[in-house]
């Protein structure tokens, strides 16, 4: 039997384990990529970007051949911010492209946070599906993290305006790509299309997500929060890389 959007509440032992695992897995992982040598690096970029899209086939893999799921158009496509992200960071394991970095790399550490946080499983919470959660989500903000310390990737001046308008621009057509699935698509069980959830509010708790303003305007204070948690993250990214940096920018550039 399908389960959809299953929240995972901090009230919930198996919350803190995925937590507790994505904190530990992902400070493995950094200090992993830290001792490689350099000769090798290259090596085990490409073997990362690999094991990304393995990952990434799971789900869709997953909801054909499990007898207990159906695969739907309206939700085992990889159209989440997470997984386009997630694909688009194991593309980049390969090209090492700084311009893909620069659009990737504020959703997925922003989404792969907030995502273990506050936990929506939008195809049940089977064990596996639990597993592949917290594996995807913990390397969304730790993939980026060794592009920057390990393979010198780096931000220019506005980068975080020109990835807020990528992220805007993809969730705007997910909205066209939603209302045709929705509308033309075949529905089994009434299923509804909600890629990037920007069809209706995923029900998790949320400060900035306020239900009760209904379509579209329940959009307006997450695309706000969505550039303050830019500028916030801009502003730490310049904090730390301030000595190493090779050209003169201001913190909130």
């Amino acid at each position: 039997m399908n389960h959809y959007d299953v929240s995972i509440h901090p009230d919930e032992i198996r919350y803190w384990f995925m937590i507790v695992g994505a904190i530990i897995a992902g400070g493995l992982f950094i200090k992993a990529f830290d001792n490689i040598s350099k000769e090798k690096r290259p090596y085990y970029l490409k073997r990362l970007g690999i094991a990304i899209f393995i990952i990434s086939l799971f789900l869709p893999v997953y909801t054909l051949i499990n007898p207990n799921q159906v695969f739907s158009f309206h939700r085992s496509l990889p159209f989440h911010f997470c997984s386009l992200n997630f694909w688009l960071l194991g593309i980049n394991c390969f090209v090492k492209s700084r311009k893909l970095f620069v659009y990737t790399i504020f959703m997925s550490i922003i989404g792969g946070i907030y995502s273990l946080l506050t936990p929506l499983l939008t195809i049940g919470d089977a064990p596996y599906v639990l597993v592949h959660y917290v594996i995807v989500h913990t390397g969304l903000f730790v993939v980026p993290i060794v592009m920057i310390r390990v393979y010198g990737m780096h931000l220019k001046s506005y980068d975080w305006i020109r990835s807020y308008l990528f992220a805007a621009a993809i969730s705007t057509i997910m909205v066209f790509i939603n209302s045709f699935l929705n509308i033309y698509m075949e529905n089994p069980n009434e299923i509804i299309a909600n890629y990037m959830f920007v069809w209706e509010a995923p029900p998790v708790k949320n400060p900035f997500l306020l239900p009760s303003l209904g379509w579209p305007y329940y959009l307006i204070p997450l695309h706000f929060a969505l550039i303050m948690h830019f500028f916030v993250l801009n502003i730490a990214y310049r904090r730390f890389t301030r000595k190493t940096s090779l050209e003169t920018v201001r913190m909130w550039q």
